[in-house]
Parts: structure tokens; C-alpha cells; sequence
């Protein structure tokens, strides 16, 4: 029992080791191979580095603006949309096996919808999902 609840934990150790090296591979590469500084005598650098802020669309050049904000009213509803659904994630293992864990998990899970329930209640006491 115990060999198994070590092996366990082996491995989300272990993997939460490769996230970790992975983010921070991902994040020191661009250091290394990214161009230290520029010299303005190439003109060809000088090309390059008036383009490359430019967003890639395609082989294309995007005919209106990069900074062009796109008003989205609906985020609000689509990421409690999000929490809902991961909520529900969670309920089906918990109904499947709610005769054999007993009530010590029917208190936990009335925590979670609680906390989950304050959370709705808080946005829409600010008012967050009126729609403008």
C-alpha cells in the first residue's frame, strides 16, 4: 500500500518536473539564440527590424491596423461558461462514485459549490453580467 501511494506521487512529481524544466527551457532558449543587439550600418537589418513588428497574417500584410481592439461583450459569459463546465468535470466522477466515498466527500463537494456559488454571487453583485 504504502510502495503504491509513493509510486503515486513518483509521478506527479515527476511530472510536474518536466513542466517545470520545459517552461524553463522555453523561456531561456529565445535568450540564446535571439539576436543580441542590432547594427544600424547592415540594411538589411534595418529592413528586418522595421518588419518583424509586424503581425504575420498569412504571407499577407493585414490591411487594417495591429492595434485594432475588437469589442467583446461576452467574455464574462464565456469564461464562467468555462468554470461551470470544469465544475461539471468534476461532479461526474464524484455522482459515479458518491455510494462508496461515503459523506466525508458529500461535505467537500458542498464546500466547492459553495465557494463556486460566492463567486457567481460576488459578479453579480458588481454587476459583471450586464450586458452593455
Amino acid at each position: 500500500m504504502l510502495i503504491q501511494m509513493n509510486l503515486g506521487y513518483f509521478f506527479i512529481f515527476f511530472t510536474t518536473f518536466v513542466a517545470v524544466i520545459f517552461a524553463v527551457f522555453n523561456l531561456i532558449i529565445p535568450l540564446i539564440i535571439a539576436p543580441k543587439d542590432w547594427e544600424e550600418k547592415d540594411e538589411k537589418l534595418k529592413i528586418f527590424k522595421k518588419w518583424r513588428t509586424v503581425p504575420y497574417e498569412s504571407g499577407e500584410i493585414n490591411p487594417i491596423p495591429a492595434r485594432f481592439q475588437y469589442n467583446i461583450h461576452y467574455y464574462m459569459y464565456a469564461l464562467l461558461f468555462v468554470i461551470f463546465d470544469i465544475e461539471v468535470l468534476f461532479f461526474i466522477p464524484w455522482i459515479i462514485t458518491l455510494q462508496q466515498i461515503g459523506w466525508i466527500t458529500l461535505i467537500e463537494m458542498l464546500i466547492f459549490v459553495a465557494i463556486l456559488l460566492v463567486g457567481l454571487y460576488y459578479a453579480i453583485v458588481k454587476d459583471a453580467l450586464r450586458w452593455r
